[in-house]
């Protein structure tokens, strides 16, 4: 299992002061970023091929569409579909789920009540969905 460390303690203590007064349903959505990119590493994706085949999409991109807002949000999508590609999308999801769970108790045990549930609230399709965003950052000027 994860441990919590000083400086993920120090950002988990801005993040549940921010969450402070947010209603429940928003708590998920400013918890997702966070929750995703601390199960990524370890769900098994091929990252660097994803990179860079996601930094090939974006390169093959006319400059005048990679100006447009919705842009990163494309990237994102095109990476979701290349990572359902690398096994079975359901089961990784699942795997993430779980992760996010533990991790969440984790949390909670550590005194971040509302971290622990945006934590607990981000699942499903949002989180694939933020899985396969924090991918298509990494190659986005």
């Amino acid at each position: 299992m994860t441990e919590i460390d000083d400086s993920l303690r120090t950002a988990l203590a801005e993040l549940e002061d921010y969450l402070d007064g947010v209603p429940d349903e928003r708590v998920a959505e400013l918890t997702l970023p966070f929750a995703s990119r601390w199960v990524l590493p370890e769900l098994g994706f091929d990252l660097p091929r994803l990179q860079e085949e996601a930094d090939t999409f974006v390169k093959a991109t006319p400059l005048s569409d990679r100006i447009l807002s919705s842009y990163p949000g494309q990237v994102g999508y095109w990476v979701e579909q290349r990572m359902a590609l690398d096994g079975d999308a359901a089961t990784q999801l699942r795997r993430a789920e779980t992760m996010l769970a533990e991790r969440a108790q984790l949390v909670e045990d550590e005194g971040f009540p509302r971290v622990a549930a945006g934590l607990r609230r981000a699942a499903g399709d949002p989180l694939w969905s933020a899985i396969a965003q924090r991918i298509a950052e990494s190659v986005l000027p």
